[in-house]
């Protein structure tokens, strides 16, 4: 009986212990999941700070790029493709459950991408406002120069009949140094009697406003009795849609520069003595004037 007395003690002993280490293994795991709920609340609360403070970045940021204006069509469109994508983005962020730490860093490296994009859109956007300010003041000082050049106009109008007279005539071919005298056969000047030409000579000076090509010079003799000499019956040419006589003409190339030249008018033997007038004509202008006499 003693013996078994012990033995049921022994075995009532063993059971405490097993008890009491059950026991202190539930207490350890409870403690410990415990401490792991909390570790976990306070890792989810992080990530959903986290998940916060990027969505209020992705708010901020998509309206940094709405504030962003620019009248660059191109530019435009990119602005308008990042906006989607800031889009794309706050709508996967409330899809995600605030459970990982790698989603919330791929989201971090994504908006600062697009902050990354935006810095370079603001440069863009500044140069492109720098240049339109510059192209601003530049189109103010052509406006300038542009009212200058109208008042300047105006002011031409009350001398001219219209603006385009005002253009022809500073387009019209100018001569200088005109003169037309008597040579002989061999071209030296001679007197009347002796006339076998009668030479006039003169320069077209530089125009760099008239148009380049072909044109046809008329000369126009007028004697000392009004009489214009002909250079044949058929000889006219229109001047302000006037028929006129012509004495002599000739062909030239113009490209802009001064041009010495001399046109020769046969003498037929009209001439008389007494004081003439000289005339040159071109694209429907006076071009020259002159006046001489033959002794």
């Amino acid at each position: 009986m003693e013996e078994n007395k012990v033995i049921r003690d022994k075995k009532d002993k063993t059971l405490i212990v097993i008890i009491v280490c059950l026991a202190v293994i539930l207490i350890a795991l409870f403690v410990f999941f415990m401490i792991e709920r909390n570790e976990n609340k306070a890792h989810i609360a992080a990530i959903h700070q986290e998940k916060e403070m990027l969505q209020q970045e992705l708010t901020e940021l998509s309206h940094n790029y709405d504030d962003l204006k620019t009248n660059n069509d191109t530019l435009n469109a990119k602005l308008l493709g990042e906006q989607e994508k800031i889009a794309n983005l706050l709508d996967q962020m409330k899809e995600f459950r605030d459970n990982s730490y790698a989603e919330i860093n791929r989201y971090k490296r994504e908006i600062g991408t697009l902050k990354d994009v935006l810095r370079s859109y603001v440069v863009q956007i500044d140069s492109l406002n720098q240049l339109n300010q510059r192209l601003a003041q530049e189109n103010s000082e052509v406006r300038k120069q542009m009212s200058w050049v109208r008042e300047r106009n105006k002011k031409l109008e009350t001398q001219q009949k219209d603006m385009k007279e005002v253009i022809a005539r500073a387009s019209a071919l100018r001569t200088e140094n005109f003169v037309v005298y008597p040579v002989n056969k061999k071209d030296k000047e001679t007197n009347w009697k002796k006339c076998f030409n009668l030479k006039a000579e003169f320069v077209i000076t530089k125009n760099i406003t008239t148009e380049r090509g072909q044109r046809t010079i008329y000369l126009r003799l007028k004697r000392p009795d009004d009489k214009v000499i002909a250079f044949s019956d058929k000889s006219f040419f229109k001047y302000e849609n006037v028929s006129l006589t012509y004495s002599a003409k000739r062909e030239i190339t113009y490209e802009g520069e001064r041009l010495e030249m001399a046109i020769y008018w046969p003498n037929d033997g009209s001439l008389i003595k007494g004081k003439y007038i000289a005339e040159l004509f071109c694209d429907n202008e006076i071009i020259g004037t002159t006046e001489f006499f033959l002794k």
